[in-house]
């Protein structure tokens, strides 16, 4: 019979109580929750009174956990972290003791950030990381290979509609919230998570290059390289990259790549806050077969994905449908409780991750080069008047609000409404699909669409004097340079 592993939930927001909190009840078989740790003492409080998690099992921080667990008054196999804001410095503290922690993407958001982890398990020779990419799990992308190997793969097609918070998380159980932490932790919590995505975009970087890394590529477009990784392996070169509409964050976003060997793989990905649903779809073509995947957000625990082969046979077109028995987040528990207990090696670990943040930044900069700017800081005359940024005509570039009318305009081709007040600048909000409900103050939180899931802070998407819109962008980098492996 499978070891029933101790489980400790650190960060207890929409994600932990939409996907994980949920399975981990579900499967009482081999998973019990002992800790529930989170800043926040509502949602603590208003989370484990809904999920059943005792007094003593309620922690304040990872630090009050550890000295529980230092006193074996709490014991714990693994964790699953999916905390907003920054994961690292706290992922090293568990695994400096030796517990498998399951991750909420992004890991880092930076090279630099995510090389801690990997080195660290350079040094100790142990794979102790596994990140939360559900569908990298769910049966029917696990099947994908045995009907179209990778020797005759022709083309990969991967889209992805993501909607607004309601079709997401309306019908699962997540607590009001309320970020009740002191205005100087507040602060300190977002300046750092700040430093942290200058340091992943570059000093250059404008606000909206930050909120379409954090918000559009990290949380978006990470997830469908993953579901392409665990199949097929990395995306090998970038071949094209658009974003689009102009002024839009995140908009929607669409690459070409090529896997080694050949195959030519569509990524796009469409922030598209009106839609009904979440819709996620894989075609995927050799020379004799046409291949269909629909995979369903990791919140609908009920519902399941689908996979769809037409084929000629004996001058016959043949079409063939299978339905996945589970969910593809109990699927991926099912994979950690493997990882945790047997040692199976995960799909997606520290060294994908770091891998997968240099394409991505990859795909921010040749955006940024296509713009006519650089992410790189230029250096300025303090005494030239056209640097001061306190000019009034660098507030003249409109911001507009995912989601909104101005959004709406502008996707219709037409200019942003300009707010009440008559001030033509937008605050770009956080992707409502990854915002708990009541947690819109928040400034310390960032996303993971289809997968993790906290609202981008203040202090990522309020917008900079002098910045130019995002705009539509089209350009093929250097198809010769060094392979991703």
């Amino acid at each position: 019979m499978p070891k029933t592993l101790n489980i400790a939930v650190i960060g207890a927001g929409t994600m932990a109580q939409a996907v994980h909190l949920p399975v981990l009840r579900r499967r009482w078989d081999r998973f019990v929750v002992t800790a529930l740790v989170d800043h926040s003492p509502r949602r603590r409080r208003e989370s484990s009174e809904v999920w059943g998690i005792q007094e003593e099992q309620r922690f304040e921080s990872l630090a009050d956990l550890l000295a529980a667990v230092r006193a074996k008054t709490v014991s714990i196999d693994a964790a699953v972290l999916s905390t907003d804001g920054l994961h690292v410095d706290d992922l090293l503290q568990l695994l400096r003791r030796g517990i498998p922690v399951l991750v909420e993407p992004p890991l880092g958001f930076s090279a630099e950030e995510i090389a801690k982890v990997t080195d660290f398990e350079r040094m100790t020779g142990r794979r102790l990381l596994m990140m939360a990419y559900p569908q990298q799990y769910d049966a029917s992308v696990a099947a994908m290979a045995e009907q179209i190997a990778l020797k005759d793969l022709r083309m990969i097609d991967h889209e992805v509609l993501m909607p607004a918070s309601q079709p997401l998380f309306g019908g699962a159980h997540v607590t009001t919230s309320s970020y009740d932490l002191p205005s100087e932790k507040r602060a300190e919590r977002r300046t750092a998570l700040q430093a942290a995505v200058v340091a992943g975009t570059g000093d250059g970087s404008t606000q909206r290059d930050r909120d379409l890394y954090v918000k559009g590529l990290l949380t978006g477009v990470a997830h469908q390289l993953a579901v392409t990784e665990a199949v097929y392996g990395p995306v090998a070169r970038l071949r094209a990259v658009r974003h689009w509409p102009k002024g839009v964050i995140p908009g929607s976003i669409e690459l070409l790549g090529e896997l080694e060997g050949g195959a030519q793989v569509r990524l796009v990905w469409h922030y598209l806050p009106f839609a009904p649903e979440y819709s996620e779809s894989l075609q995927v073509l050799s020379a004799r077969r046409r291949m269909q995947v629909e995979l369903h957000a990791p919140s609908h625990g009920d519902r399941r994905s689908t996979l769809s082969l037409r084929e000629k046979k004996s001058g016959v077109v043949q079409e063939t449908s299978t339905t996945a028995t589970k969910g593809s987040a109990e699927a991926m528990w099912e994979a950690f409780h493997a990882f945790v207990d047997k040692g199976t090696a995960p799909l997606s670990g520290a060294a994908e991750s770091l891998a997968q943040v240099e394409l991505l930044r990859e795909v921010l900069e040749t955006i940024v080069v296509a713009d006519g700017r650089s992410l790189e800081a230029e250096a300025t005359d303090p005494a030239d008047p056209a640097d001061d940024p306190a000019d009034p005509a660098d507030d003249a570039a409109p911001v507009v609000e995912a989601g909104s009318a101005q959004e709406a305009a502008v996707a219709d081709g037409g200019d942003p409404v300009a707010p009440g007040d008559g001030d033509p600048r937008m605050v770009v909000s956080a992707p409502a699909h990854v915002v708990d409900p009541e947690q819109e103050e928040d400034p310390a939180s960032t996303v993971e669409p289809g997968s993790a899931a906290e609202p981008a802070p203040d202090a990522l998407v309020d917008p900079e004097p002098g910045e130019d819109p995002v705009v539509d962008a089209w350009s093929a980098p250097k198809t010769d340079g060094p392979s991703r492996s």
